[in-house]
């Protein structure tokens, strides 16, 4: 008999095993006739924490979760600088494999402080966890690896 089992996770959280016979593989999901009810479902391959007997081994396409998107560069933000000064920094930042934003966004790492750094700006790259530091800590951070200390206003 074409069947297959498996301990599944549904939306709401609830595991249990499973048995689908007569079952086929499509895509992402397994969709057969449950040995429980005789209804024929579908389950989603994402879902399955674990395939009971020969399971996984019969499977054509079995779920390789796709690997997590990471960001391979650090996001930095420049602001209170006159405009070539920070044009410099911004290539000098690129230079150094580092992704310049022109607004503190959700995946900023650093903020840079000039003499003119406005408030709202240093508040909110605050909130979100990011590292202010100044130009000298900046071309630290870039020359030895380190990590300054956090700039204070």
């Amino acid at each position: 008999m074409n069947s297959l089992s498996f301990n599944y996770t549904d939306s709401r959280g609830h595991t249990t095993d499973w048995t689908v016979e007569h079952w086929k593989e499509s895509g992402r999901y397994i969709q057969g006739v449950c040995t429980a009810d005789s209804q024929f479902r579908t389950f989603r391959k994402d879902r399955v924490n674990r395939y009971l007997g020969e399971g996984e081994a019969v499977l054509t396409r079995p779920y390789v979760p796709a690997p997590p998107k990471v960001e391979s560069r650090p996001e930095i933000c420049f602001t209170g600088f006159p405009k070539v000064q920070r044009s410099v920094l911004e290539h000098l930042a690129s230079d150094h494999q580092m992704a310049v934003k022109k607004d503190v966004t959700k995946g900023l790492a650093f903020l840079c402080c000039g003499p003119n750094a406005g408030p709202a700006k240093v508040a909110k790259a605050r909130d979100r966890g990011c590292l202010i530091i100044d130009e000298p800590g900046l071309k630290m951070m870039l020359d030895t690896g380190e990590l300054p200390e956090p700039w204070e206003e």
